[in-house]
């Protein structure tokens, strides 16, 4: 018998390594071909996100609300401001009802205060009675003030008359402390 007698019939082996670099081939062709797509995705997905036009919007995004907040901090500096001058003027300002009690606390009986007028600096007292004895006493109790340094610290009598029906009225200036 012969040894050259194969039963089982061979493919040619040039055909199967043929066949086998056609199968890698093609496996290595799917595997580039996945691989592109991913990569394609990733840095289409990458545009996208990080493209000019939506740095754009995201940079118009933050202006409008940083511009909101420029708003917010020029209202809320007005209203500060506006505070702030308030208090100065109410740090400033004349205690016109403690001053004006304490005044009319030193009136004796039987003088009529006619006109009482206020400036930053002075007071101006007009004051009537039908007897020259209340208005000493007046004048005695505001020189005691100006003494104390109590409200006043100056006085001088502008005038002092006397009308047709013996009414006596006196005007006097008081420097404010």
């Amino acid at each position: 018998m012969s040894s050259d007698i194969n039963l089982l019939i061979k493919e040619d082996v040039k055909l199967l390594k043929h066949k086998k670099r056609v199968k890698m081939f093609r496996a290595v062709v799917l595997g580039s071909l996945v691989m592109v797509l991913m990569i394609s995705g990733a840095i289409y997905t990458l545009n996208q996100r990080f493209s000019s036009s939506s740095i754009k919007k995201d940079q118009d995004s933050f202006l409008n609300q940083i511009l909101n907040f420029r708003k917010k901090e020029a209202k809320l500096t007005i209203v500060n401001n506006r505070i702030n001058n308030i208090s100065n003027v109410l740090d400033k300002r004349i205690d016109s009802y403690r001053i004006v009690s304490t005044l009319l606390g030193k009136v004796p009986d039987g003088i009529s205060v006619d006109n009482l007028e206020f400036s930053e600096k002075t007071i101006v007292i007009n004051v009537s009675s039908e007897t020259l004895r209340p208005i000493d006493d007046f004048i005695n109790n505001l020189i005691d003030m100006a003494e104390r340094k109590e409200i006043i610290n100056a006085l001088i009598l502008n005038s002092l008359d006397v009308s047709e029906v013996g009414e006596y009225s006196v005007s006097i200036n008081a420097g404010l402390i």
